[in-house]
């Protein structure tokens, strides 16, 4: 059986009010970027079935690693 979480997050949307399971989730519902994360799984995944080359792998490689070196800039400067 599923404890229950001591201290449960909530995020609170108008009249909404859901339970987050943890930190990141709550940030994923109160910012609203699940649309975005779907969005960025669906281009990954597209992107990766068109790999069948060292080069293609590659440049899937260097792309992911901008998108990473951008969030991090967000997180860096979001939330000081």
């Amino acid at each position: 059986m599923k404890e229950k979480n001591k201290n449960p997050l909530y995020v609170v949307k108008g009249k909404n009010v859901e339970e987050a399971n943890g930190l990141a989730d709550m940030l994923v519902k109160k910012l609203s970027l699940q649309p975005l994360i779907d969005f960025l799984k669906l281009i990954f995944k597209m992107l990766l079935e068109q790999v069948n080359s060292y080069p293609k792998l590659k440049a899937l490689v260097d792309f992911a690693e901008k998108i990473v070196a951008r969030l991090k800039l967000f997180q860096n400067y979001s939330f000081a």
